[in-house]
């Protein structure tokens, strides 16, 4: 099966995957403006990521209970039910609180798309073409990726900030809608008696739980580098939300080409090394931006380098995991991407301390240190057997 032959066959989900890091992203680049329109601390206003994540990761590692009760096509459309619903209240709160409470329950909607989109798009391809599929997938999600940040930038500075979680309601109803299009309802075939039980099994090999918090310490690297270098670029007067935006969605863009290659060489030259090329290249653009912070024109290079060896990184590290036991890959994929989604979450609680006290040099050392660890984590999965 050829690379665009996986892409057609995916179609129908892209969408769908592509909403969840589209909000996300764009809420990092909106932390100053909820600082400044609720009246709260920098730090408070990052509970804004921390708070739709608990929910999030809860709902990712339950979604594998969710698909053997439901299936996969209802509780992915059960995921864009609630999201949507929860942006329209968001968009409509009067408090911060209530505003906090409209995201975790974004949280609880969109933590069962990716899991569920990511197991899907696996299982409709041979096995010798996963990391294709999920590049396929990470494509799409790094399009969201792209497209929250200056989608966010711009609501904020030429409309309302409000907007945008209408926007991302809107963009919910469609992407149900196409997926409820392109996958009629079929009858369930016979499964886990215990909806629980394949994710106690999955949690029982040793390589997922180590790829898993691989997968938690690569994101959490991920998050020093874009909240803090948009919060960053704000605050030093380099530029506004708008051109925040618009560079930290530069990783996105690239990512949205790179990830598909990324899979198609993970499928031809081993997820490994892939991985290990995708970790040296970010490291390599956050020492550029610690080196010259100040320097507004070098951060497109810099950033081009981190969108490389991102979607390098993610999208193979992904395929390692769900080829590990093909068995249970949708209690995978909910363990691997709630744990991704847990380093998402701690982040801004973590890191935010280090960025009060060193600034961004000192976000990008950690954030670098981390992906080191991840390169040598990896290193102790065991492929399957």
């Amino acid at each position: 099966m050829s690379s665009f032959a996986v892409f057609r066959l995916l179609l129908p989900l892209y969408l769908g995957v592509a909403v969840g890091p589209l909000n996300t992203s764009g809420a990092f680049n909106l932390i100053p403006v909820f600082s400044d329109d609720f009246g709260v601390s920098l730090a408070l206003a990052g509970l804004a990521v921390t708070i739709y994540m608990l929910p999030f990761v809860i709902s990712q590692v339950a979604s594998a209970a969710v698909t053997e009760m439901l299936g996969p096509r209802s509780a992915l459309l059960l995921g864009f039910f609630i999201f949507s619903v929860s942006c329209l209240i968001a968009a409509m709160a009067p408090s911060f609180s209530g505003f906090l409470v409209a995201r975790a329950i974004q949280g609880l909607g969109g933590g069962l798309i990716l899991p569920v989109s990511m197991a899907m798009a696996a299982e409709q391809v041979p096995a010798n073409r996963t990391a294709a599929a999920i590049g396929s997938i990470q494509a799409a999600f790094a399009l969201g990726l792209a497209l929250g940040p200056v989608t966010a930038g711009l609501f904020a500075g030429q409309l309302d900030w409000r907007g945008f979680y209408l926007f991302l309601a809107v963009a919910g109803v469609i992407a149900g809608g196409v997926v409820a299009a392109a996958y009629p309802r079929r009858s369930r075939q016979a499964g886990w008696r215990n909806p629980l039980r394949p994710l106690q099994s999955a949690m029982s090999v040793s390589s997922i739980r180590i790829v898993s918090l691989a997968g938690s310490l690569s994101f959490l690297a991920n998050v020093g580098v874009f909240i803090f270098i948009a919060v960053w670029l704000q605050r030093s007067g380099l530029t506004g939300p708008t051109g925040a935006g618009v560079l930290i969605s530069i990783p996105g863009v690239v990512g949205i080409f790179i990830a598909p290659i990324a899979g198609s060489l993970g499928d031809r030259w081993g997820n490994r090394k892939l991985i290990i090329l995708g970790i040296a290249l970010y490291i390599s653009g956050i020492l550029g931006i610690f080196a010259l912070p100040d320097v507004l024109a070098t951060y497109p290079i810099f950033l081009v380098l981190i969108g490389i060896g991102a979607a390098a990184l993610m999208t193979n590290m992904a395929a390692l995991a769900l080829g590990l036991r093909p068995d249970l890959r949708q209690a995978v994929a909910g363990l691997f991407n709630g744990s991704r989604f847990l380093g998402l979450m701690l982040g801004p609680v973590l890191i935010t301390p280090i960025y009060e006290v060193q600034s961004i040099r000192g976000v990008l050392v950690v954030a670098a240190l981390i992906l080191l660890a991840t390169a040598v984590i990896t290193r102790w999965v065991k492929p399957a057997a």
